[in-house]
This record gives C-alpha cells, structure tokens and sequence, in this order.
C-alpha cells in the first residue's frame, strides 16, 4: 500500500488558530508535508498560523475556501 502524502480536514463556519494547530499535530503524527483544510472562510490568526508553521517546519497546509472549490480555482493555486 503506498504512503498517504497528505492529510485533509474540513470545518463547517470560520477556523480559528486553535484549529490549525490541532492540524498540525495531526500532520506531524502522521509525517505528512502538506494538508489542505477546507473551510468556509478562515481567521487571520489561521492564516498566519500556518505560515508560521511552513517557515518552522517546512510542512505546507493550503487553506482552500468552499467557494475556491466550487469555483475551481484551488486547481490554479496548487
């Protein structure tokens, strides 16, 4: 069986800080290097959370927004 590469996570309203970093920890657990979170809309402080968390470890989380999915503009931005 090959190896998952990434790890995904989806939230229903606007995640916060706190919602990144349990991510993280879940990407960390499973050695993933990229995730992608899907949401609504995100907190600021979710944004810069994950930027600080790529300049620190190097692993990339891509926030998605619904409306990028349904709009397929995640596929530009990949």
């Amino acid at each position: 069986m090959a190896k998952k590469k990434t790890s995904t996570e989806a939230k229903s309203g606007r995640p916060g800080r706190s919602n990144i970093d349990a991510f993280e920890a879940v990407m960390a657990r499973e050695d993933r290097q990229r995730g992608f979170f899907v949401a609504f809309s995100y907190t600021s402080d979710a944004q810069r959370e994950c930027a600080a968390f790529r300049k620190k470890t190097g692993r990339f989380i891509k926030l998605l927004t619904v409306q990028e999915i349904l709009d397929e503009e995640f596929v530009q931005k990949v």
